[in-house]
């Protein structure tokens, strides 16, 4: 799947001093901001997702989220693997087409359709790509129904490998503020020898504010949500 690559937001992190808040690409004006946020900087920039030690590496917390959603305009997503104890806010780099890919300062990427995973690149075991087949249609109209995806990973060998599901998509209740509507994804591999279960919440324009998607065998799920569209 080819990118569109914007390449500012990496001039911006050189010549504008980037807030990094653990994985941010977009820099930020720094007259005016004090010794504070220069450190903020320092600490921050250089941090990538990655498993790491028991103790983990540095989390992203809601204080710094705020932080950084009042320096960006492009759109910016909060996405944390449990499994791999790691979270990181990525900013968008490029598009093609419905895709959006993501990137962290060390230039990992993940790519989205409508907050959708699409595949992964640099954070080891990727998804190298997903078929959703009709899910995107589905999650936009807030409609259930089957449908089958395939999805492509990197092994422990570098090779890929294919897995193909049956998924039940359903929707549930409407609730919260901003309202948003619960749909689960209930997704069983063709031979029974695997299962998953995504879930999303999708406000009333369709689009996935909130969800937690399986990224793999190696990454497993992913908690992700939306701070900036």
């Amino acid at each position: 799947m080819s990118v569109t690559f914007d390449p500012r937001p990496f001039r911006r992190l050189g010549a504008l001093a980037a807030l990094g808040c653990a994985m941010i690409l977009q820099g930020c004006s720094s007259g005016g901001e004090g010794s504070e946020l220069n450190k903020y900087v320092r600490d921050f920039a250089t941090q990538r997702i990655s498993g790491g030690s028991s103790d983990g590496p540095a989390r992203v917390t809601p204080a710094q989220v705020q932080q950084v959603a009042a320096k960006v305009k492009q759109p910016l997503v909060l996405i944390d693997f449990p499994k791999i104890n790691s979270n990181a806010l990525i900013l968008e780099i490029g598009r093609n087409g419905p895709v959006q890919t993501y990137a962290t300062s060390a230039r990992q990427t993940v790519s989205l359709q409508n907050g959708l995973a699409r595949g992964s690149r640099g954070l080891g075991g990727d998804l190298i790509s997903s078929d959703l087949g009709e899910l995107p249609r589905l999650i936009a109209q807030r409609r259930g129904g089957i449908i089958h995806r395939e999805m492509r990973f990197l092994d422990g060998e570098d090779q890929t490998v294919r897995f193909h599901f049956s998924c039940d998509v359903t929707v549930g209740a409407t609730s919260g503020t901003p309202r948003t509507t619960a749909m689960t994804e209930e997704c069983t591999q063709i031979n029974g020898l695997r299962s998953f279960t995504n879930s999303y919440a999708v406000n009333g324009n369709g689009r996935v504010l909130k969800s937690k998607q399986w990224f793999g065998p190696s990454l497993g799920d992913a908690l992700t949500r939306q701070i900036r569209f």
